[in-house]
């Protein structure tokens, strides 16, 4: 599996787990707190028949008066707009400008041959940048999916509990546009293999956040701007309006796993900041 390929995975599993206990929920305590604050690592898709809401979580989610994602999930159209434009390759640009015509071709033909695209669609989605061509065809590779960010959105409604985000979707990317077209289509010439998604997959659900650590801890050299933007920046902001949450009421907080571990993780910026984190079992 290529770099781009990775990279929409990383999204959902990018964990450094020699600081972390094998959990991915956990509560923050202590440091003023009034009342007991939590939070979760999701992974932001999966296939449906895989997919099972842990009764702690909901039981943690239940506790709270608020539920906080990185993002809010709810949109204007404006907003949706503008957002589909940023997905786009600038200028009328597509993978082709960008990719040697051999790369092009088995990109394409792996698409109408495996995916059952028509030219038309593969023309259409062409167009887009390479980060999000290959979540297309990711998810589409999956099949029916479900996401722990759609479930709390709905969960929110149903429980009439406030829904906010840690940040903007536009900061979010932003973030994503840090990596050049370049930097990301150079990578992207093979779609054909899920083994390396099966195992992180896997692996999530058995929280085994040193095995996770174990097999892809290699990767993320390679592009280490997206571990600084992606990761570190974003964790680093994401503190103070986490404070600023918790202080106020008790809130479940769900972000991608990837944002946990490590020294940089969101879990050890806490502990930094005086709170304690400590994993909940079954």
């Amino acid at each position: 599996m290529k770099l781009i390929y990775r990279l929409f995975v990383l999204m959902n599993f990018f964990l450094l787990g020699n600081y972390t206990n094998a959990q991915l929920l956990y509560r923050i305590s202590g440091n003023g707190l009034k009342q007991d604050s939590y939070i979760f690592g999701t992974i932001h898709t999966m296939p449906k028949e895989d997919f099972e809401m842990p009764k702690k979580v909901m039981d943690a989610l239940k506790s709270c008066a608020t539920i906080a994602l990185e993002i809010e999930i709810d949109m204007t159209m404006s907003q949706k707009i503008e957002l589909a434009k940023m997905t786009i390759i600038p200028n009328g640009g597509t993978l082709k400008d960008f990719m040697t015509d051999s790369a092009y071709t088995r990109v394409k033909s792996y698409c109408m041959d495996s995916l059952l695209w028509k030219e038309s669609k593969f023309d259409q989605y062409a167009h887009m940048k390479p980060f999000f061509f290959s979540s297309v065809v990711l998810q589409e590779k999956i099949g029916k999916q479900k996401s722990f960010e759609m479930e709390f959105d709905k969960l929110a409604k149903k429980y009439k509990k406030p829904l906010i985000g840690l940040e903007t979707i536009m900061y979010q990317m932003e973030t994503i546009d840090r990596i050049s077209i370049k930097d990301q289509v150079q990578f992207m010439d093979d779609f054909s293999d899920m083994s390396e998604f099966d195992v992180l997959f896997q692996l999530y659900e058995k929280e085994d956040i040193n095995g996770l650590y174990t097999m892809i801890a290699s990767e993320t050299d390679m592009l280490p701007e997206f571990n600084h933007w992606f990761l570190d920046v974003r964790n680093a902001n994401w503190i103070p309006v986490i404070e600023n949450q918790i202080g106020k009421e008790a809130t479940f907080i769900a972000v991608g796993a990837g944002h946990l571990g490590g020294t940089n993780g969101v879990l050890e910026l806490l502990r930094k900041q005086g709170y304690s984190v400590s994993g909940i079992n079954d």
